[in-house]
């Protein structure tokens, strides 16, 4: 049926057609919302379950990449130096006579805590309340640097004494070599001295800390084409270093039960590094040097009421590595089959130990199966979860998951996705069989 009009005006839709029309296309979008809008929340949860993955795996990754990375510098003596896991350093001069060893730890009130288990937040702000505290030495670019046999040795334990290093990576330029010296080795925040450094007997595996308190720049800008007399090696004049050095004063840290004397001729570790792992607030951070419970107790806890974590807050000396990481737990695997720190078995003075943290005792005598000697592999354990939690509906809520000897129970239920990796790393030099 037509329909027709001489009247321009009255050609058109009626309003009961405009009406049904936009009925339709209401319809229409209904339609397509109830299949788009749960498309796109699907693809919201799937975006923040792939994150926390990929924050708890990479953070997994990283950390057993440090651990692998780190060793005792030894391979002479039974057992080995512990300089691959440190639990605890001691503070200040040795209070007994030359040749003396160190106190052991813990026990002595100068030992210096360097690793935690379930860090209390709110009475040491130490770390993320619950979480662990990891200090190594990695050996990155380990180069093992002669003392010459002119130096006043083993008693430089003065910080005016005078030690010369052999060392001639960079020659026969003058000027790189003295660079690449110094660069193994640098204090960020003190051009003219090291961090600190590792001094290993390769007699006896004995170790010490060691500070180069000034490289004399002006007395090694030759130190390839123009060497100093009093370098002598193996009866061969070498390019040497001629640096101040303070092997011990008020504040070293020394390996506790350790001997205060060396006595060969050390080798300079140089291109070592002391690294500490913890998490602060939903980040990873790394310091490199060792853990300073005066220094570092920096991780405040975040306001009541907080939900999200906040942005990365600069602390000296520690530098951020992944963020929304909630949990860092540290198990310890030992040679004699054992792993402590594991659901329902925390290390104790059972052990030997003290709040989950390995003794420490350097002294050649018999070692504690459960000193940090004895430790031949470390497992990590990563809570990771979403940068925001769901908002979109399809999420139940649950808490922080427990890791390791870790339940944080008090945790409010949440609709974070959350992610759990757990990585077995075995320290490079201490498998079972030696």
């Amino acid at each position: 049926m037509w329909r027709s009009s001489s009247n321009p005006r009255a050609a058109g839709f009626t309003l009961m057609e405009v009406l049904v029309v936009l009925a339709c296309l209401g319809m229409i979008l209904w339609m397509a919302g109830q299949l788009l809008f749960p498309m796109r929340a699907a693809a919201e949860r799937q975006r923040l379950q792939v994150e926390a993955r990929q924050t708890a795996r990479s953070a997994a990754d990283y950390s057993t990449y440090v651990i692998r990375g780190a060793t005792d510098l030894n391979d002479r003596s039974t057992p080995f130096n512990p300089a691959s896991v440190l639990t605890y350093l001691w503070r200040g001069a040795n209070p007994g006579a030359g040749g003396a060893n160190f106190p052991a730890c813990p026990g002595d009130g100068s030992c210096v805590q360097l690793a935690y288990n379930n860090v209390d937040q709110g009475a040491t702000s130490f770390a993320s309340n619950g979480t662990d505290i990891l200090t190594l030495t990695a050996a990155q670019v380990t180069t093992p640097v002669l003392l010459e046999s002119a130096s006043a040795w083993p008693n430089p334990f003065n910080d005016a004494s005078v030690q010369y290093w052999a060392f001639d990576a960079g020659c026969p330029d003058d000027a790189l070599n003295l660079q690449q010296f110094k660069a193994l080795a640098p204090d960020p925040a003190n051009a003219a001295q090291s961090l600190p450094l590792l001094l290993v007997d390769p007699g006896s595996g004995a170790w010490l800390t060691y500070r180069i308190t000034n490289y004399r720049d002006g007395n090694n800008a030759t130190t390839c084409t123009t060497l100093n007399p009093t370098c002598i090696v193996g009866g061969v004049n070498v390019p040497c270093f001629e640096v101040n050095a303070s092997p011990q004063d008020a504040n070293s840290l020394n390996p506790p039960g350790g001997v205060e004397v060396l006595a060969n001729p050390p080798n300079l570790i140089v291109g070592s590094r002391f690294t500490t792992l913890r998490v602060c607030n939903g980040w990873l951070e790394q310091k490199n040097a060792p853990f300073d419970p005066a220094a570092d107790a920096n991780c405040g806890t975040l306001p009541g009421g907080t939900v999200e974590f906040p942005d990365y807050v600069v602390k000296a000396g520690w530098s951020p590595l992944l963020p929304n990481v909630e949990d860092f737990q540290i198990s310890y695997s030992y040679r004699n089959g054992e792993t402590w720190n594991r659901p329902g078995a925390t290390l104790s003075a059972t052990q030997g130990c003290n709040n989950g943290v390995p003794s420490l005792d350097a002294n050649p005598g018999t070692v504690n199966p459960f000193d940090a000697r004895s430790v031949i592999g470390i497992r990590v354990t990563i809570t990771a979860r979403s940068s925001t939690p769901v908002r979109l509906g399809g999420k139940v809520e649950v808490r922080q998951p427990a890791a390791e000897d870790h339940d944080p129970t008090t945790a409010p239920n949440d609709t974070y996705y959350r992610y759990q990796v757990s990585a077995l790393a075995m320290l490079r030099n201490r498998t079972s069989g030696i």
